[in-house]
Order: C-alpha cells, then structure tokens, then sequence
C-alpha cells in the first residue's frame, strides 16, 4: 500500500497543476470589456481656461481618475473621432468673486459619457450613456488658497461623476 502513495500525490500534483494552467490560460484569452480606451474631451467654455482651473490640469484629472476605474484613456485634442468608441466630455466654467475678506471661485461642469455610431453615410452621431452635472464652490483669503481648494474639491466631485458613468453597463 505504502508503494502507491507517491503515485497517488504525483497524480494529484499532476491533476492540480494542469487544472492551474488551464485556468490562467483561458483568463488570458478572455479580454475584458474595459481594454478599449476612453476618448477624453476636455472644453473650457468661455474664458474658462484661466490660471485657477487650466484645460490641461482637468484632463489630468480626468485621466486620473479614469485610470482608477481601470480604463486607458486617449486625449481627443481635436480629432475626428472613431466609430464605437467612448468619449467623456467635460465641460466646464470657472467664475472668480473677489471681495473684502478674499476670493470665491466656483466652478461649474457637465461631466458627459457618449458612444460614437457611423450613421452609414459617413457622418458620425453620438448617444449619451450618462450625464452628471457638478457645482463646486470655495472662498479663502488669497488667491493661492482659493486655487489649491478649487483644484482638490473639484478634483473629489469629477471622481464621482466619473464613477457614477462606469456604474452604467452600457459603459463599459
């Protein structure tokens, strides 16, 4: 009986590493949905663009946060979009109120998910998956202040708009 025992547990090895590669082999060959990046559309309106908010420290943002929720991102920077394929909009406005004790900046955004169709004739149309609105308000004594304040609270509310778009299925 003594004899079989190494034959039993080199079967059973054998039976557990097989099982092992079987299983790493076919996670690999299942792509996850979310490998197809995210198109990144970042539009200051108006003089929006200013010092205390700037186009490029919001798609930082933006790409940030989306790498949190584990999705490539592509920075559109102006062309033509592909068909099928995601693209978060974001619009946004800064308004600065200086006065006696210091200075308000509140900045106001549409954060958009669409998905781009070819309409067949060569045009492209866009659907909207998700749309979430955001208000962020700060006042602090300087400038300095109001604009470290500004970038990190409006920074916490693009995170959750961002997040609230991929609860969606069609999303991903």
């Amino acid at each position: 009986m003594k004899q079989f025992r190494p034959a039993v547990y080199q079967a059973l090895c054998a039976g557990l590493l097989l099982s092992l590669i079987s299983a790493v082999s076919l996670a690999q060959s299942q792509a996850p949905a979310d490998e197809r990046p995210v198109y990144v559309d970042v539009i200051p309106v108006a003089d929006a663009g200013d010092s205390m908010l700037p186009q490029d420290v919001v798609a930082a943002m933006a790409r940030e946060a989306l790498s949190g929720a584990r999705q490539a991102s592509i920075l559109t920077e102006g062309q033509r979009l592909p068909a099928d394929v995601r693209v978060l909009r974001i619009m946004y406005i800064v308004h600065r109120q200086p006065d006696e004790t210091g200075l308000t900046l509140a900045a106001s955004a549409s954060t958009e998910l669409l998905r781009t169709a070819d309409t067949g004739n060569g045009e492209m149309q866009t659907f909207s998956v998700y749309n979430g609105l955001q208000q962020t308000l700060v006042t602090a004594a300087d400038a300095d202040r109001a604009q470290t304040l500004l970038r990190t609270a409006f920074k916490k509310e693009l995170q959750a708009r961002i997040d609230s778009a991929f609860q969606n299925a069609e999303a991903l």
